[in-house]
Order: structure tokens, then sequence, then C-alpha cells
């Protein structure tokens, strides 16, 4: 019953992370938007990462609740995951936006703020 239960808590933490990274960058302007501009940077699908996210973190939570024996332990298991997911996330963001700046500054593009 240990891992049924860790395997939830990290599911739900590898879905929501990635999620709340990614929204929380949307709303800071971490990750510009390049419709307008004639240059194609395309976003990663956010609900696919997410739901990835959810699928490893929980079966990585179940195995540890298995291994240790308590859901304490596979839900810190299943947050480890859920980080290292996140940060994959946070990085292909932030590599995005490197990537359509720099290109904004080769074409001599201004945005209007």
């Amino acid at each position: 019953m240990a891992d049924v239960t860790a395997a939830m808590f990290g599911g739900a933490l590898g879905c929501i992370g990635p999620i709340l990274a990614v929204g929380t960058g949307y709303m800071c302007g971490c990750s510009p938007d390049s419709r307008g501009t004639g240059i194609e940077v395309p976003r990663q699908p956010v609900g696919t990462i997410a739901m990835f996210g959810a699928l490893i973190c929980a079966s990585s939570a179940a195995f540890g609740a298995l291994a240790f024996g308590t859901v304490a332990a596979g839900v810190a298991v299943g947050a480890v995951a859920s980080v290292l997911v996140t940060s994959t996330s946070v990085n292909d963001m932030l590599h995005r936006r490197e990537v359509l700046s720099h290109s904004l500054e080769d074409t001599g593009y201004e945005r209007r703020q």
C-alpha cells in the first residue's frame, strides 16, 4: 500500500512541477513569444512534459517506497525525480529565450515594449 500512496504523491509532483515552472516563466517574461518576428522557435508542449514527468515520478516514487518501506521515502524519491523533470523543462524554456534573443539581434528586429 505504501508504494501506491507514494506513487500518487510522486505523480502529482511530477505533473504539477513543470506546469508551474513554465507558467511562472510565461508570466515573468522568461519565455518570449516569437509571433510576428519572422523567426520560429517552437515551444515544447508543456502538457506532454508534465504527463511524462508524472509517469517518471510516480514510478520512481513507487520503487523508492518499495525499496525503503515507507511512504515518506517514496515521496522523497518522487520529489527528487520531479526536480529533475522540472529543471529539464525550465532549461528548455531558457534555451528557447536565448536562441530567440540572439536571432532577433542578428536580424536587427526591435521588440515593442
